[in-house]
């Protein structure tokens, strides 16, 4: 499995088709979540596919016009959910603590 911009896009290869297959994770919730067949045996197509798929998806999913949530920001940590700098204020606003957090880094 292929870790890529921090975590948000995951490229894994199935080995019973032998093809590449990648996971967008945006956000918690399942809406916010997305998993394509990129096609491709190589893994320098796959990746190429896994981006495009990638950037398609940021647009689709969590649009500019979209509030910023925690989860958008490079300091939050998909594995664990929650942040990374341990602020708690992450968890118990439900992420709507971005628009105040003074250290927000877009991860897009």
């Amino acid at each position: 499995m292929i870790s890529l911009h921090a975590g948000r896009l995951l490229l894994f290869c199935d080995s019973a088709d032998r093809t590449w297959h990648c996971r967008v994770v945006l956000g918690p919730k399942p809406e916010h979540q997305l998993e394509a067949d990129t096609g491709a045996i190589r893994l320098q197509d796959a990746l190429l596919r896994a981006h495009s798929i990638y950037s398609a998806a940021v647009v689709r999913i969590r649009p500019v016009t979209e509030p910023r949530m925690c989860w958008d920001c490079v300091q939050w940590d998909q594995a664990r959910k929650r942040c990374s700098l341990d602020f708690p204020e992450a968890k118990q606003s439900g992420g709507r603590y971005a628009t105040r957090c003074e250290v927000f880094l877009p991860a897009n």
